[in-house]
């Protein structure tokens, strides 16, 4: 059975045209992606501030402003305070620990991280908060404790030189 010419043609047009479709839909698949990376980008910065901004209001609970300043007298804790204060803490190296991980997988850009980094290390200048890290860095995984142990090195040896 024989073609006619215009089924012929309509063939050859098909076939020409076919790859041009696969080009321009896989185009558009990147194009989608691209903008689904974005849209999950911003996601994960927008749940990191709603967590930060939940833990600094609960920072602000007269119990544990009136832990903080005991601490920054260095006067002692009662059982109760130090129990109050050790959950605190716990839940902000919990969520420093979502951003270690949201970064690693690409979610944060270099400045974020950096400036997270910061608010990091200023938790580990106080003795108490790496008192603290002492006993509970086990319930961590081990690439985050490495990194906060590193970024708690790195204070000491910051120290030292200021001191010098």
């Amino acid at each position: 059975m024989e073609l006619s010419t215009s089924t012929q043609v309509m063939i050859l047009i098909l076939q020409t045209l076919g790859p041009f479709t696969v080009l321009v839909t896989v185009y558009f698949l990147v194009t989608e992606l691209r903008e689904q990376n974005k849209v999950s980008r911003a996601n994960a910065r927008q749940n990191i501030a709603d967590s930060h901004q939940r833990l600094a209001l609960a920072g602000l609970q007269k119990e544990l402003v009136t832990i903080k300043v005991k601490l920054r007298n260095d006067e002692p804790l009662t059982g109760e305070e130090e129990s109050m204060y050790i959950t605190h803490f716990s839940a902000i190296v919990r969520a420093r620990q979502n951003q270690f991980y949201q970064h690693s997988i690409g979610m944060l850009d270099e400045d974020e991280w950096n400036s997270m980094v910061s608010s990091l290390k200023t938790l580990f200048n106080d003795e108490k908060n790496i008192e603290v890290w002492g006993f509970m860095a086990p319930t961590f995984p081990k690439d985050f404790v490495d990194f906060v142990d590193e970024k708690i090195k790195e204070r000491e040896v910051y120290s030292k030189k200021k001191n010098s």
